[in-house]
C-alpha cells in the first residue's frame, strides 16, 4: 500500500512512459539542432556559397531528419510495454544503481561461440542478412565494450577517435566477456564456459591483455578426460575472473592466475577441499586429479608481448619472474601484446616442458627468427591453375609453364618430398597474350577466361590474371592439420612450389639447412607443435597455424658441435628415407630414438626426462584422440564415425582450395 505503484501493471507502464519521455528529450534535441543547422544554410545560399562546409552541412541535416524520422516512429510505436526495449541499467535499476555495491554479485554464463564471419543483427531473418548489415552489426557490438572501457581502448567518446581498436576477428563470445564483466559489482565473481579457442589465437589478444590489466585472472579451468556439450564440436574451458577495476592498477598484475587441468570427469572432483588446495598452490603441482600451475600476470602480460624491433634477438630466453615493476611493463608496452599460448603452455604442456625450457637456455631460438614461414601458393582458382598430366597432354601445354607442385601433405608418405610421386603441376606463366601467340598456354587462359576464372576476386586483381608472379620454393612444409602422423616433409627440389593447404618455410641460414630439417622432424619438434597446436576442434585435430609455428622452440645450431651436427645428419638421411608411422610406432623405432639422442645430448636431459618426452607426445595425441570420442555412443562405433570424418574432412582439402582468399580462422572455423 505504501509503494507508488500499486500493480505490476502500473509499474510496467510507467516504464512507457519514461521511455516515451526519454525519446521525446531526444526528439526535442534533434529538432533544436535541425532547426539551427537550417538556419545557417538559408544564410549560406543568400551568399551563394558552395563551399566545403556547405556541403558537409547538408549531409548534417540528411542525417538529423533521417534520426527525427526514426524517433517519431519509435515514440509511435511504444505504446505498450511488450515494446520497451531491453536496457540493463532500466531493467536492472536496482541491482544497477541502488545500495553499496552496485552491479551483479554473479555473472555466470554459456554464450554463443559464433565465428567472425556468420556474425549477423540477431532479428533479421537469414534471407534479409547482407554484408553490409553484417559489417554494422559488428561495428554496433564493438562501439557497446569501447564505450564500457575507454580507456583500454583508448576511446575518445567526443570525437569517436579509438587508439586500440578489437580485433575483427573475434567470436562472438569474445563480446559476451567484455560486456558481462561490465555487469557486475566490484567484489563479484565472473563464471563462463566457451570455446578453448581465445586461449590459443591472435584474437584472443585483447580479451587477454584486458584480463591481464584490469582483473584477478582467478582459474581456468580445462578438463583432459571429456568434452563438455556433445552438440557442440568444439573443446571448452571454465573461465573464473574476478570483476575488474576502473584503471589498470599494480595490485592486478601481481594477482596469480591458476591454469587448472583436470584429469578425470568433473563430477569426481565437486569438492570444496580440491578447490580450497588449489587456491593455495604458489608452484606447479600435480596430483592423482588435477594439474595447476600458477603464475603472476605481470608473468603473463610480460611473455605475451612482442620485442621491441632494436631489442629483438636470434635467440631468446624462456620468460621468468625475474623482470618486474610497471616501468619494466611500460616499456614493454611500446611493442605491444600480441597473445601468448595460454592453452598450450599453461594448461596443457606437461612438466618435461619447463625442464626442456630450462635446461635449453641460450641454446633455443623461436622458428620464425631463423625461417620464414608463409602460406603456400593462393591460386585463386586451382580447377585452372593445377593440371594432372592428362590434362596437361591434352593441352599440349609447353613445359616452361609447368611447375611440379605438392597440393596436400597426403601426397607424401616419406619425411622426403619426392616430385616423381605427385600428381599435379601449376600453371605458371609470366608473359603477356602478345608473347604466348602461337603457344598452347594462350589457348588455355582464354579457355580459362570462358569459364570465368578470370572474373574470380583474387584473379581480377591481377594485371595479368593467369600471372601468379614470382613463386620461390622451400625447404620444409609446416603442416596444418595434424592427427597422429606429425612431422615436418622436407624437399630438395629447387623447382618445387606447393599449394596453400599448407604452410612452408625457408631457413635464413643456407649453410645449416640439413641440421635444421633434421630437428624439424625430431620428437622434440612433435612435443613443440602438440603444445603450441591449437585443440579447439571437438574432432580432435590438431591444428597449427603461421602465428603459432614462427613462435616454436627450436634448437639452433650453434648448439650442436661439429661432432653432433655430423651425427645428427647421418641419423637424419637414416630416417628421411622410409615412411612416416604414427607417432605412438614411431617413438619406439631405432632410427627414430637415434636421431632424438643427438638432440636430447644437446640439451643434456636424463634418460628419465627422455623418457618423459616420449610419454608427453603419446599422451598428449591420446588425449586430443580419446577427448574427441568421449562423447561418442555406442564407444564400438567412435572410431569407425571418427575416421569417416577426418576421411571427408581430407576430401573438403580440396574444395578449400578452389575458395578465394581462405583466412586461416575461417579455414579452422569452417571445419568445426
Amino acid at each position: 500500500p505504501s509503494c507508488e505503484f500499486k500493480t505490476r501493471e502500473q509499474a510496467m507502464q510507467e516504464e512507457v512512459r519514461l521511455f516515451r519521455d526519454i525519446l521525446q528529450e531526444r526528439k526535442q534535441a534533434v529538432e533544436q539542432k535541425l532547426h539551427a543547422l537550417r538556419q545557417r544554410a538559408t544564410q549560406s545560399s543568400l551568399l551563394d556559397s558552395s563551399t566545403h562546409e556547405d556541403l558537409e552541412r547538408k549531409k548534417q541535416i540528411e542525417e538529423k531528419e533521417n534520426e527525427h524520422k526514426t524517433l517519431e516512429r519509435a515514440l509511435r510505436e511504444l505504446i505498450s510495454p511488450k515494446q520497451v526495449p531491453f536496457v540493463w541499467d532500466i531493467a536492472f535499476v536496482e541491482v544497477m544503481y541502488s545500495g553499496d555495491t552496485l552491479g551483479f554479485d554473479i555473472v555466470i554464463g554459456n554464450p554463443p561461440y559464433v565465428r567472425q564471419e556468420l556474425i549477423s543483427p540477431p532479428l533479421l531473418p537469414r534471407h534479409e542478412v547482407t554484408d553490409e548489415n553484417k559489417r554494422e552489426y559488428k561495428q554496433k557490438l564493438a562501439a557497446i565494450v569501447y564505450q564500457d572501457y575507454p580507456d583500454f581502448f583508448q576511446f575518445h567518446p567526443g570525437t569517436g577517435h579509438i587508439g586500440h581498436k578489437i580485433n575483427a576477428q573475434s567470436d562472438l563470445y569474445i563480446y559476451f566477456y567484455l560486456h558481462g564483466l561490465r555487469l557486475l559489482n566490484p567484489k563479484g565473481a565472473f563464471c563462463f564456459i566457451t570455446s578453448n579457442s581465445w586461449l590459443d589465437v591472435a584474437y584472443g589478444a585483447d580479451l587477454q591483455e584486458f584480463l591481464l590489466k584490469y582483473c584477478h585472472i582467478r582459474m581456468i579451468i580445462d578438463n583432459q578426460g571429456k568434452r563438455s556439450f556433445k552438440t557442440a564440436a568444439v573443446n571448452t574451458v571454465i573461465a573464473l575472473f574476478s570483476a575488474p577495476t576502473a584503471k589498470p592498477v599494480d595490485v592486478t598484475l601481481h594477482n596469480i592466475a591458476r591454469f587448472v587441468l583436470f584429469t578425470v570427469d568433473f563430477e569426481q572432483i565437486l569438492s570444496a577441499d580440491i578447490f580450497n588446495a588449489i587456491e593455495k598452490t604458489t608452484a606447479r603441482a600435480t596430483t592423482s586429479t588435477y594439474r595447476v600451475y600458477p603464475i603472476a600476470q605481470q608473468t603473463l602480460l610480460r611473455e605475451g608481448m612482442e620485442p621491441l624491433k632494436e631489442e629483438s634477438d636470434a635467440t631468446y630466453t624462456p620468460a621468468r619472474s625475474g623482470k618486474t615493476g610497471r616501468a619494466h611493463l611500460i616499456k614493454e608496452a611500446a611493442a605491444g601484446y600480441s597473445s601468448n599460448k595460454w592453452g598450450g603452455k599453461y594448461l596443457r604442456a606437461p612438466d618435461i616442458y619447463w625442464t626442456i625450457l630450462e635446461k635449453g637456455r641460450g641454446k633455443l631460438v623461436r622458428l620464425g627468427d631463423i625461417a620464414e614461414v608463409r602460406f603456400g601458393i593462393k591460386t585463386g582458382a586451382n580447377e585452372f591453375f593445377y593440371l594432372d598430366e592428362a590434362r596437361a597432354k591434352q593441352w599440349h601445354l609447353e613445359e616452361e609453364f609447368l611447375r611440379p607442385v605438392i597440393k596436400s601433405p597426403r601426397e607424401c608418405r616419406n619425411i622426403l618430398i619426392d616430385p616423381t610421386t605427385l600428381k599435379s603441376r601449376l600453371f605458371l606463366c609470366h608473359k603477356t597474350k602478345e608473347e604466348l601467340k602461337g603457344k598452347a598456354a594462350l589457348e588455355y587462359i582464354k579457355w580459362g577466361e570462358s569459364q570465368g576464372y578470370d572474373r574470380r576476386p583474387s584473379c581480377k586483381g591481377r594485371a595479368k590474371w593467369w600471372d601468379l608472379g614470382t613463386q620461390d620454393s622451400f625447404d620444409f612444409v609446416a603442416l596444418r592439420f595434424r592427427d597422429k602422423r606429425n612431422w615436418n616433409p622436407v624437399n630438395t627440389t629447387p623447382s618445387l612450389l606447393a599449394g596453400d593447404i599448407m604452410f612452408v618455410g625457408t631457413w635464413h641460414d643456407r649453410s645449416s639447412i640439413g641440421i635444421y630439417n633434421a630437428v624439424a622432424n625430431s620428437t622434440l619438434s612433435v612435443l613443440i607443435s602438440e603444445i603450441y597446436g591449437r585443440v579447439n576442434l571437438g574432432d580432435g585435430l590438431l591444428t597449427t597455424y603461421g602465428p603459432e609455428i614462427q613462435k616454436f622452440d627450436f634448437i639452433m645450431t650453434s648448439a650442436f658441435n661439429e661432432g653432433a651436427r655430423q651425427n645428427l645428419l647421418s641419423k637424419f638421411k637414416t630416417l628421411s628415407n622410409r615412411e612416416v608411422k604414427s607417432i605412438f610406432d614411431e617413438v619406439k623405432l631405432p632410427d627414430r630414438q637415434d636421431l632424438d639422442t643427438v638432440i636430447f645430448d644437446v640439451l643434456d636431459l636424463t634418460q628419465d626426462e627422455r623418457d618423459a618426452v616420449y610419454k608427453a607426445v603419446t599422451d598428449l595425441v591420446k588425449v586430443r584422440q580419446n577427448k574427441a570420442d568421449s562423447l561418442n555412443a555406442p564407444k564400438s562405433r567412435a572410431s569407425e564415425e571418427r575416421r569417416k570424418r577426418l576421411a571427408a574432412v581430407d576430401n573438403t582439402l580440396g574444395i578449400w582450395m578452389g575458395l578465394p582468399d581462405v583466412e586461416e580462422e575461417e579455414v579452422d572455423n569452417t571445419y568445426a
